[in-house]
């Protein structure tokens, strides 16, 4: 069913709540998975997280995974969500049927444990923003703001929607985020520790906004590290956990029940959940092997005592959604469209706007990239102001398009060195719950860099030409111009890669130390001195030489006028422009082909650094069938 029929509202006051009438759930979802195993390699060991788990998780239950540290419950939640680098052995249902990835991620939302929200937009901002990309098109705008009202009054933000997020406090943190993935109604929620760091009054609020969720239809899972008695009464199951494997399943009542089969008797003022944690790490004595054996590590959907066998399908909602269990194939799933509501397009634009934005309103990050090149140039021109004046000292000429072109790399990097580590913290969440397609979001990054690429190198052109006194001459300034631009094209998708490939401390490291030894290799010629072919393949495979080379030829060659002698040749002075590039063996130069290399270097590293960023950012080969 298309979201614009779902969600459609208008803002009089006589129609029907908008989340009110959709807040049910649609298709209701049973999740089983048997025999789950996953394993990890530790040097030259194998360390088992899950140990031949099985579960089950039903609609309209608020079910809880526990277990001390170490226990595997983030692992199994993943495994859930099809999320991570996971390899694993088991079988997943869906209501009976096997596990397909593609149509359980469409109906599923999966909430990490950190709450990774751009932090310079307002709550309004962002719920817009993300209904501008989850919902249908024919949705109108009127809609949107009908249904981002009544989410926020569900989920008690309305009066916070002017709040920015840097602002919020981690409960309303906690409340956007699930607020986000509610917007296109999902059958499925898993949330990793979403009551971690939160007061007991905010974990219960959040909780209790779970447990009205899963009462709608909604099969709702968490991981929780130590609940509180307050919070295990909200509890429809627990999934207890210890070194991997499932020592209960079932109800909060029948814990104490449970335990006692074992002689461990639960103190009448402990909460049962801390003391079921406390007897899986051996507080009591080692009873894994006989609680495994009990729940028959999971095969067992619910235990009860043997005196409630009888009246067990009295526990609420067991049989609520018993109907979902003979639906037909059809109604099993969302349908086999895409799962992006909106066109390709649609989205660039939308995301061009955001990142737009966000780089505005990060002032001190806008005043550095407007101030830097505007102060770097002026001081590298006044450095050599009287350089291409005055030919007694034009020897000192070659230096100022390496040092130019150091200026524009560094310049032109580091911002995407910094930068990109922090895109990815941000957008694993969406891209994960499908809020976008990879390739829109990329390009709309890529776009949302040019206009700063485009005022630093203009700047940078005009400051540098100017100050150092090269010819009045527009093709000459047109020509330098256009390979400063390159240059920083180049540059920026150097730093792309670099950013993409690695986190924020290990970019910061390898961008720049890679940097210095292609400047190293990019004048090998200096003096003239002939070179061995493997010289010259480090040499040109650099694409800082060819952005070195196509820097000569405006300040060099195109018939330039020979360097003012003011001794008129009483003093020793080199006055020909070709004579320095002899000097230095750069007579072989082209600007056409440094035009290429340089165009051609900047298409294959935005390639390369995609792909890597799929590669980081990918489930589909997590996601096979289990």
């Amino acid at each position: 069913m298309g979201n614009a029929k779902r969600f459609s509202a208008t803002t009089n006051e006589n129609d029907e709540s908008v989340f009110t009438q959709n807040i049910c759930c649609e298709v209701p979802v049973n999740i089983k998975f048997s025999d789950l195993s996953y394993r990890v390699k530790e040097g030259k060991k194998i360390k088992t997280i899950l140990n031949g788990i099985s579960g089950e998780f039903r609609a309209g239950e608020l079910s809880v995974i526990i277990g001390p540290s170490g226990s595997g419950k983030t692992s199994l939640l993943n495994l859930l969500a099809g999320y991570g680098l996971y390899t694993a052995e088991g079988n997943f249902t869906i209501n009976g049927n096997p596990r397909n990835m593609k149509r359980f991620r469409q109906m599923s939302r999966y909430i990490l444990q950190d709450d990774d929200i751009l932090p310079c937009f307002t709550v309004w901002e962002t719920m817009m923003f993300a209904t501008n990309l989850k919902l249908d098109n024919r949705c109108s705008r009127e809609q949107r703001v009908a249904l981002i009202y009544e989410i926020l009054e569900i989920f008690h933000l309305r009066q916070q929607a002017d709040t920015l997020i840097a602002s919020a406090s981690g409960g309303e943190l906690k409340r956007v985020r699930i607020a986000l993935e509610m917007i296109n109604n999902p059958s499925v929620l898993l949330l990793d520790e979403p009551v971690t760091g939160l007061d007991e009054f905010s974990a219960a609020q959040c909780l209790g906004l779970l447990k009205h969720l899963a009462d709608c239809g909604r099969t709702v899972i968490c991981s929780l590290h130590a609940p509180s008695a307050r919070l295990s009464q909200l509890f429809n199951k627990i999934y207890a956990i210890s070194s991997g494997e499932c020592i209960y399943q079932g109800p909060v009542k029948y814990i104490v029940p449970f335990l006692k089969e074992f002689s461990l008797n639960c103190p009448i003022t402990h909460n049962p959940v801390d003391f079921l944690i406390d007897v899986s790490i051996k507080t009591f004595g080692d009873f894994q092997y006989e609680m495994v054996e009990e729940i028959r590590n999971g095969k067992i959907a619910s235990w009860f005592p043997k005196s409630a066998y009888a009246n067990h399908r009295d526990f609420p909602n067991r049989n609520k959604f018993k109907m979902f269990d003979i639906l037909e194939n059809s109604r099993l799933m969302l349908n086999e469209s895409s799962a992006y509501e909106r066109s390709w397009w649609l989205e660039f634009r939308f995301i061009l706007i955001r990142c737009l934005q966000q780089m505005w309103r990060e002032k001190a990050n806008v005043n550095l990239r407007l101030s830097a090149p505007i102060l770097c140039s002026i001081v590298v021109g006044l450095a050599y102001y009287n350089v291409f004046r005055n030919s007694e000292h034009s020897l000192f000429t070659f230096l100022l398009p390496v040092t130019f072109t150091t200026e524009i790399i560094f310049l032109a990097m580091a911002p995407m060195v910094a930068n990109v580590p922090q895109m990815i913290k941000f957008m694993r969440t969406e891209y994960f719950n499908q809020w976008y397609r990879l390739s829109s979001y990329y390009m709309a990054f890529l776009t949302a860099q040019l206009p700063y690429l485009f005022f630093m190198s203009i700047v940078c052109s005009v400051l540098i030409y100017f100050i150092t006194g090269q010819p009045m001459e527009l093709r000459r300034f047109i020509l330098f111009a256009a390979i400063t631009t390159l240059i920083s094209f180049a540059s920026s998708s150097y730093g792309l890669l670099v950013g993409s490939s690695f986190g924020i401390m290990h970019a910061l490291f390898i961008g720049p130390m890679y940097t210095g030894i292609m400047l190293l290799f990019s004048y090998l010629s200096f003096g003239g001195t002939d070179l061995s072919l493997f010289h010259k393949i480090l040499m040109y495979s650099n694409f800082l030489r060819h952005a070195l080379e196509g820097m000569l030829v405006p300040l060099f060659c195109l018939d330039r006028p020979d360097f003012p002698d003011p001794y008129d040749g009483a003093k020793f002075a080199i006055t020909k422009p070709k004579y320095i590039l002899k000097m230095f063996g750069s007579l072989n130069i082209s600007y056409i082909r440094s035009v290429l290399v340089l165009g051609a270097t900047t298409v294959v590293l935005c390639m390369l650094a995609f792909s890597i960023l799929k590669y980081r950012l990918n489930v589909k080969r997590n996601s096979k069938r289990l």
